[in-house]
């Protein structure tokens, strides 16, 4: 069995669509881990839910924009008292999306998915999975997810993953100036900016081989992402 982590999404199904046809991966006999921000952006969030719905033993972990996601469909509030932040950075295209859809998948896709996701992930391996980052003065348990779904210290001063064999996480777009997985210390990041201009990527943790798809916004010409 192999590894795979898979980065920030946001809405782009399509994308999800490509680097799953163009990897190895097995789904059935792989593990794939999504590492949060399947949410918000381009305009098929239910449709990477389903997507990852359908992948057998697969672990999601929750990025901010999911929480965000979550939190409105735990109420479902008019458009009036929804989050202006969350609005305008991408949960329009999610808002409008489940708005314009069943009202049951909705209701699914809440309890099947958002509901489900984890706040982080550690493997047999020693490696942590986490969507933004973490403090590594502090055991993982002990910290408040707020701050695992936000920080990008971990990242931005080039802090090591202490206690950890290797870490990877999202949330941080390397793109434009590395388009492809980066690392710092023993930190991997894999967000290349799909929610943007870039592409999502697909990478193997064990041999750090990895596939992209085609720049987002190929994929949707004429659609503004985040």
């Amino acid at each position: 069995m192999e590894t795979y982590v898979l980065g920030d999404i946001h809405g782009a199904a399509r994308a999800l669509a490509q680097v799953l046809e163009r990897s190895p991966f097995r789904p059935g006999l792989d593990r794939l881990i999504q590492l949060g921000d399947v949410a918000d952006g381009w305009p098929e969030t239910p449709r990477c839910v389903e997507l990852l719905l359908a992948i057998p033993n697969s672990i999601w972990l929750a990025g901010n924009h999911d929480w965000w996601t979550a939190a409105w469909m735990a109420t479902q509030p008019a458009a009036a008292d929804v989050s202006p932040s969350w609005l305008s950075q991408g949960g329009r295209a999610t808002y409008d999306a489940y708005r314009t859809g069943p009202p049951e998948r909705l209701d699914r896709h809440f309890n099947a998915f958002f509901g489900q996701q984890q706040t982080y992930h550690e493997d047999e391996l020693g490696n942590l999975y986490v969507h933004a980052g973490y403090d590594p003065t502090l055991p993982i348990a002990e910290q408040d997810p707020f701050d695992l779904f936000w920080t990008r210290e971990l990242w931005q001063q080039h802090q090591r993953a202490a206690a950890y064999h290797e870490c990877f996480i999202g949330h941080t777009p390397t793109w434009p100036a590395h388009p492809a997985p980066e690392q710092h210390q023993n930190v991997w990041n894999v967000d290349q900016g799909a929610g943007y201009g870039g592409r999502l990527t697909l990478l193997n943790v064990r041999t750090k081989q990895y596939v992209q798809s085609d720049p987002v916004p190929e994929l949707y010409p004429g659609i503004q992402g985040r």
